[in-house]
């Protein structure tokens, strides 16, 4: 989730110029907000195995804000509490849930964010986990309601490759 400073959001209004680094905290759910400076950056790769990943090539973006973790357990379900969202899952009554001893995916019916493994499962010792089975449409509407938006593809790989172009 990345956020530009707005006064239409509930986030503090920088009044210095910030740096690559600076920090803010959402007064909405308590997110650390890490600034990304405006510039360039390499995107993709000529080595990928992926042909949508090639060329690598130079892209500019403007300055932004984006969230420093995921989404936790307990910032959803504030945004839940507050707001009575149902996700896709909850409404489908199934998500698909990764089994590490087979490595692949099977649906599960009962499984949501509440219920990560499935209907007997719990959020019980994971609130400061990333929250799980939520769709492109549920992580828009959480965005929405803490005042910040999505990053595009470009603004994530450039937080995620740093200062130093990682892979």
């Amino acid at each position: 989730v990345s956020e530009e400073p707005s006064a239409t959001t509930d986030q503090p209004v920088v009044t210095e110029a910030p740096e690559l680094g600076s920090t803010q905290i959402s007064k909405t759910d308590g997110m650390t907000l890490v600034f990304v400076p405006t510039g360039n950056f390499t995107m993709g790769s000529d080595s990928s195995s992926f042909a949508n990943e090639r060329p690598a090539h130079t892209v500019f973006l403007d300055s932004y804000w984006i969230d420093q973790t995921e989404v936790t357990n307990a910032m959803f379900s504030t945004f839940v509490d507050q707001s009575g969202y149902q996700t896709d899952a909850e409404k489908i009554g199934s998500s698909y849930v990764y089994n590490p001893d087979s490595g692949s995916s099977g649906l599960v019916q009962g499984a949501d964010w509440q219920h990560p493994l499935g209907p007997d499962s719990s959020l019980l010792d994971l609130n400061d986990h990333p929250v799980v089975h939520v769709s492109w449409n549920d992580s828009l509407a959480y965005c929405e309601w803490a005042g910040r938006r999505l990053p595009t593809e470009a603004e994530w790989e450039k937080a995620a490759r740093g200062t130093d172009g990682r892979v």
